[in-house]
């Protein structure tokens, strides 16, 4: 027995007889065997083997015991005839390892596992190894690197029996394309995954499938979809005792409550989870969850509490040398000390996120601290300095603009080259069959002709069928990038423009109160921020994502709030659940919004009213909004010389709306519009 292995052995029963954090003298009768054998050290390979069945047992139960058992098995000399079980403790220690936020040292253990399983062709243990490598890569935020070892590893996975381990690899390439947001592409590969698990019976998979599918329609925005799917994952977990998936349903049913706004709901699913990963010992998840908790409390306005959450998430963080949780900590931290109003803090924050963003290469992160850290020193009148971190916030956002344009057009042309190689391989094979059809067949000339005429004739209403739903899905495709980009060229290039001359005007006139020119400045500011709202409308009616009749009921909503709060005038909206799936297009949607916005303002400035009611629904297809306040009315005969009601009128007859307004002195007003959806 070498000296190494008695020391090894020596250690090992000082931590047993000192209790360590396993009491292994009360595990089973199995453990019993096993420390029998390590004790009795019988020969290398079976102590060795040993070691590795203990390092299983605390795999999922205690992570640390598991690496201390695991290190001591690959401590004994390299032997081919376990060549295979060494691979199989490199890839578990890179799993445990990356479950603790140690990435750097995952990717070391993994990569000796893909080494050693080339070296012995073991096809399972190179896609595991693979997936490691990736998964590591991913949470670097190096996802060109995460999806060369996956599209390395696929190809094996479809040679090899084990179909899990072939959905497993979808799985990981859906996780992939949604760390670049490309929803589509994720959607797909799990839809793949998850036939797969269905064909073969794997409950524990189909459950991990189903809930990456409901994480996508909660990004979708669509929730009910996604809470459907989710609940059906947590089931099936739950009847698998499948705690690490069990935990992540948890996770996302508290992220879909939240988008609802039903926070309480939220915060218990949350609860549930956190449960989980204490007991599992997955601190990285833990500390990511308690970020959420922070979150959902921000949204609460009880910023004490969320920063409470928050530096719990960092306090992890911390402790597992965690750069990106640490930098997204620090974020939260900083925009919760701001609410509070304590900037000196909320600007030491959020520097510390800018210094370990950077690290990380999270420009995002680093994007959003220079715009708080400009409204900060807009908030103390610091106008030079908001002005430059409002320059750095505007110089980086169009950099990550321009890189996303430029990796679309790349997409673009990749998806362009391998439609005209798809075209050519169908052309290919068109021809191939019909040079067997003309083999196969001892028929006349005049039988072979009409045949090949046919096909001639099939295959030709086939391409042009083919060319037209292209045409009109590029057509489609063009309209809603163009209608993106011209909201996006709003925001980023007016919004900065205009949120410049403001910011500036406020700096002039600060430096020049006393003199003539200072009442210009005034007015510079007040007109900027009149069109900063008036555009804001424009980008809002012009993006495609806010066709559906439920966005506009979302903006309708907020713009009540923010005009019939302050001065004390309740108000109800009522019929919204007959507009589910309802879609206006562009002009349609302005002119109502319009309308309905000059309607409120008049109600608020002028009926001396308390309340307002607001109906809108979908009634035989026709959409029918009517606002009714219990003011004091007026009489239209007066109020002639007003422009308000001609403009609503003429946006109604723009769409070919009915338009009618009721109104006694009074009596209150009762505004009705009638349009038809088709």
């Amino acid at each position: 027995m070498p000296i190494t292995h008695s020391f090894f052995r020596s250690i090992f029963f000082a931590f047993v007889w000192i209790g360590g954090t396993v009491d292994l003298l009360g595990q089973s009768r199995t453990d019993d065997s096993l420390l029998q054998v390590v004790h009795e050290n019988k020969n290398d390979n079976a102590t060795f083997r040993a070691f590795k069945k203990i390092g299983e047992l605390n795999e999922k139960t205690n992570a640390r015991q598991a690496i201390f058992f695991y290190r001591q098995a690959i401590e004994f000399p390299f032997r081919t005839i376990y060549a295979k079980e060494f691979v199989g403790i490199f890839n578990s220690l890179g799993a445990l390892y990356h479950v603790q936020g140690q990435y750097d040292s995952s990717l070391i253990e993994h990569r000796q596992a893909l080494l050693l399983a080339q070296q012995f062709s073991f096809k399972n243990e190179i896609v595991k190894a693979c997936r490691g490598i990736a998964l590591n890569y991913m949470q670097q935020s190096q996802n060109d690197s995460a999806r060369y070892y996956l599209n390395f590893a696929l190809p094996i996975s479809l040679q090899l029996p084990d179909q899990s381990l072939r959905a497993s690899v979808y799985i990981d390439l859906g996780y992939c394309w949604l760390e670049e947001t490309n929803s589509t592409e994720a959607l797909g590969q799990f839809i793949k995954a998850a036939a797969i698990y269905e064909d073969i019976k794997d409950a524990d998979g189909l459950g991990k499938a189903l809930v990456n599918i409901g994480n996508i329609e909660s990004i979708l925005g669509q929730y009910e979809k996604a809470l459907d799917y989710t609940t059906r994952a947590l089931r099936i977990s739950e009847e698998n005792n499948s705690d690490a998936n069990i935990a992540y349903c948890h996770r996302l049913l508290g992220r879909i409550y939240r988008k609802q706004k039903k926070y309480n709901d939220a915060l218990r699913e949350y609860d549930q989870a956190i449960k989980i990963y204490r007991k599992q010992g997955d601190l990285r998840n833990e500390a990511d969850t308690f970020q959420s908790i922070g979150n959902i409390y921000f949204d609460l306005r009880q910023y004490d509490e969320a920063l409470r959450q928050y530096k719990m998430s960092l306090s992890i963080a911390m402790t597992i040398h965690n750069p990106s949780q640490i930098s997204y900590a620090y974020s939260g931290i900083g925009s919760a000390w701001n609410e509070l109003k304590n900037f000196p803090k909320a600007i030491a924050y959020f520097d510390s996120s800018i210094a370990i963003a950077r690290e990380t290469k999270n420009r995002y992160l680093i994007m959003d601290a220079y715009e708080a850290k400009s409204s900060i020193f807009s908030n103390l009148k610091r106008y030079r300095e908001a002005l430059k971190f409002h320059q750095l916030y505007a110089d980086l956002k169009d950099s990550l603009v321009q890189e996303e344009n430029r990796q679309g057009t790349q997409e673009m042309e990749a998806k362009y080259q391998n439609e005209k190689k798809q075209d050519q391989i169908e052309l290919l094979q068109k021809d191939q069959l019909l040079k067997n059809i003309s083999l196969q067949q001892n028929r006349t000339i005049q039988t072979a002709m009409v045949v090949a005429f046919i096909l001639l004739i099939v295959i030709g209403l086939l391409v042009f069928n083919r060319y037209r739903i292209i045409h009109q899905a590029n057509r489609h495709m063009e309209i809603e990038r163009m209608r993106n980009e011209i909201a996006r060229d709003l925001h980023d290039d007016m919004g900065s423009t205009l949120s410049s001359i403001q910011i500036i005007s406020q700096l002039a006139l600060k430096e020049n109160q006393s003199a003539p020119s200072a009442k210009y400045f005034l007015r510079i500011a007040e007109n900027a921020a009149k069109m900063m709202e008036s555009m804001s409308d424009m980008v809002w009616s012009i993006n495609p994502e806010n066709d559906s009749l439920q966005k506009m009921l979302v903006k309708m909503k907020e713009f009540s709030a923010e005009i019939l709060e302050p001065k004390n005038i309740n108000y109800q909206f009522q019929g919204e659940e007959t507009l589910n799936g309802t879609v206006l297009d562009v002009a349609k949607r302005k002119n109502i919004f319009l309308i309905f916005k000059e309607s409120i303002n008049n109600a608020a400035k002028y009926s001396e009213g308390s309340f307002i009611e607001i109906q809108i629904a979908n009634v035989a297809n026709d959409l029918h909004l009517t606002i009714r306040d219990n003011g004091k009315g007026f009489d239209p005969a007066k109020t002639q010389g007003g422009n308000g009601l001609k403009n609503m009128r003429n946006r109604a007859r723009e769409i070919n709306a009915a338009f009618n307004l009721e109104t006694l002195e009074g009596k209150g007003t009762i505004l009705k519009l009638k349009l038809p959806l088709t």
